[in-house]
């Protein structure tokens, strides 16, 4: 197959993907025949029959003998390989949480292959690790997005090489092709200076071999680029504001007082604490109380007790402890403090 041949099949390939991903195929997810086909994307029926066989491979379709293609349901279509298909149309509120899940996995990946090159890699080891780290420093602030994403994998792939975890390192094959197969529009948002810090972060991490440091310092730089590139290709939508608190228009109870207010304030303290002081108040006098102060004043009432009035407040616990029980029948008063001895 010549080489235009091939871009060709590719071409169909990904049309075809693309109509399957914003559902414009008949409701039974079936084809039309060959020539059909043929006819709609104006190549010849050889194309048409490679470009299904590939999707085929890819489980994005099943074929069978003497029956026409049908697309594979999306839900049951999705895979790592397959992400470009829920990426196609980024309205989708699921295009962006599938988008933030794959982040998710990656980070989760980088950071125990680190962890474990950190704890059993040789300085040899680490040391190409590190150079790999400088090289993406350098392709973060130099180089287009393609080249980033491009060495940033190849960190990952070193690390589970040095970690030596083969499953790993097929879990990153599947994340780059993953990638690289459906995201192309994430390309130009890779690089930057998000990418450049956890760089620099790894970078020092691996040289000291610093557990500590990267599970502390590591995710919340592997985050910030992610927020970043998720922000740019799908924004998250507003969170509505939450209604303010009626509080939120009360008075501010630091601010000055003229004088004539600051009396009336007193009078209307001293009126609850007469009442108050000395004994406990039953808890359906407490709920009434809090009813009928506004919301505000209830709190200001301690401030507002220890202003300057210094010699109101003995007169005022002399007349609570007239009205308490005992206090006019001859018997002593009820004491406000239990004794020291019981």
């Amino acid at each position: 197959m010549g080489m235009e041949r091939r871009g060709l099949v590719a071409y169909v390939e990904a049309q075809i993907e693309r109509d399957i991903a914003l559902g414009r195929l008949h409701p039974s997810g079936q084809f039309g025949s060959e020539a059909k086909l043929a006819r709609r994307y104006e190549v010849c029926r050889g194309t048409i029959r490679e470009a299904l066989r590939r999707l085929a491979a890819r489980g994005l379709v099943v074929q069978r003998s003497g029956r026409k293609t049908r697309a594979v349901a999306l839900d049951e279509s999705l895979t790592l390989e397959n992400l470009g298909l829920a990426l196609h149309d980024a309205s989708n509120p699921d295009a962006r949480w599938l988008l933030e899940g794959y982040f998710s996995l990656k980070r989760q990946v980088l950071m125990e292959l680190l962890a474990d090159c950190c704890a059993r890699a040789s300085d040899l080891d680490l040391d190409r690790l590190g150079s790999t780290c400088f090289q993406l420093q350098d392709a973060a602030h130099w180089e287009p997005g393609a080249t980033c994403v491009q060495v940033e994998f190849e960190l990952l792939r070193q690390a589970a090489r040095v970690a030596a975890r083969p499953g790993h390192v097929l879990l990153v094959q599947s994340l780059q092709r993953a990638f690289l197969g459906g995201a192309a529009q994430l390309m130009p948002l890779m690089g930057g200076e998000a990418l450049r810090a956890w760089a620099l972060c790894v970078t020092a991490i691996l040289h000291e071999r610093d557990v500590q440091a990267l599970q502390q310092e590591l995710p919340a730089l592997l985050k910030a680029r992610d927020d970043r590139v998720l922000d740019a290709f799908a924004p998250a939508p507003p969170v509505p504001a939450a209604p303010e608190a009626p509080c939120a228009q009360e008075v501010d109870l630091g601010a000055p007082v003229p004088a004539t207010g600051q009396d009336d304030a007193l009078g209307k303290t001293f009126s609850v604490d007469e009442g108050a002081v000395g004994r406990v108040t039953p808890a359906a006098a407490q709920d009434e109380t809090r009813e009928a102060s506004p919301c505000g004043e209830e709190r200001g009432l301690d401030h507002l007790a220890s202003s300057d009035e210094p010699d109101d407040a003995p007169e005022a616990q002399v007349r609570v402890e007239e009205n308490s029980p005992g206090g006019r029948d001859g018997r002593p008063p009820i004491p406000l403090w239990p004794p020291d001895n019981p």
